[in-house]
């Protein structure tokens, strides 16, 4: 039925003013775009363009469907957008284990500068009593402990 391919196309020919150019703009053959849009009328079992010629006017339904596009395809391209950001790490949680108390006092001095570099990345630092030190970094339960003592394991990265 109805999808986001079709959203775009009616946004896009609504856009540039004919199937070609739409077609061009959305990398889809004009027939391509045709048969998808043909199909859908088909489907909804109703026109969304009236010809008039050459030319292509909306009918009440797919004016409908046009304001649907608009409201609903920057949806997901800001979903797309904010999924490409995670996949980047510059948006998330960054979740922070700390096992001795005088490590959070270093920690705080240096987290500003990292936040303001990575202003969408969000920092859960917990206590040793709230999490399982070591276990809880093999678990994926943190993205990082601070501990005062050298971990020599395989699968981690030392920093001292």
């Amino acid at each position: 039925m109805l999808d986001r391919v079709h959203l775009s196309i009616i946004r896009e020919v609504e856009r540039q003013g004919s199937l070609t150019a739409a077609a061009g703009e959305l990398c889809l053959t004009q027939s391509a775009l045709s048969h998808s849009m043909r199909k859908l009328e088909q489907q909804l079992g109703t026109d969304i363009w009236l010809r008039e010629g050459r030319r292509l006017r909306l009918t009440p339904a797919g004016q409908y469907l046009l304001a649907v596009a608009n409201r609903v395809l920057p949806q997901f391209e800001l979903a797309e957008e904010r999924l490409r950001q995670f996949a980047r790490g510059e948006r998330g949680t960054l979740r922070i284990g700390m096992e001795c108390h005088p490590c959070y006092q270093w920690l705080m001095k240096i987290a500003s500068s990292y936040l303001d570099a990575w202003p969408d990345v969000d920092m859960d630092v917990r206590q040793k009593f709230q999490f399982g030190g070591i276990g809880a970094l093999f678990g994926h339960e943190i993205d990082m402990l601070v501990t005062p003592d050298p971990l020599f394991k395989t699968g981690l990265q030392f920093e001292p």
